[in-house]
């Protein structure tokens, strides 16, 4: 039985730091995005740089912003040190992230045809 709840508390450990790592990941998504979107309004300050193609990131980079935000909320603290919990909290965040990057990917495309 000790055991058990040894395993339990161990897995739910690494979960945690999993987390933690994860959110440490948004963060510099978050970093990047914020790089992002000022050098889209930079750019967008010089008469021939092309504009609407410009615009077209920045929109796609705004809707990368939310799952980062989403994914950035303290959500260990509802249920603290719950396994099932913690798990759904690591795949929400890698769910998020991967939504995230792709975003970003399509963003960049969009303003490196600038």
């Amino acid at each position: 039985m000790t055991d058990d709840i040894e395993d339990i508390s161990k897995r739910t450990d690494e979960i945690s730091n999993r987390i933690n790592e994860l959110g440490t990941k948004s963060t510099q998504i978050l970093l990047f995005l914020s790089f992002a979107m000022l050098s889209v309004a930079t750019l967008e300050t010089i008469a021939n740089a092309p504009t609407a193609a410009l615009n077209n990131a920045l929109s796609w980079w705004k809707l990368a912003l939310f799952p980062v935000l989403a994914a950035i909320l303290p959500m260990k603290e509802i249920r603290w040190k719950k396994l099932g919990w913690y798990k759904f909290i690591q795949w929400t965040r890698v769910f998020l992230l991967w939504s995230a990057v792709i975003l970003i990917v399509v963003g960049a495309c969009s303003f490196f045809n600038a």
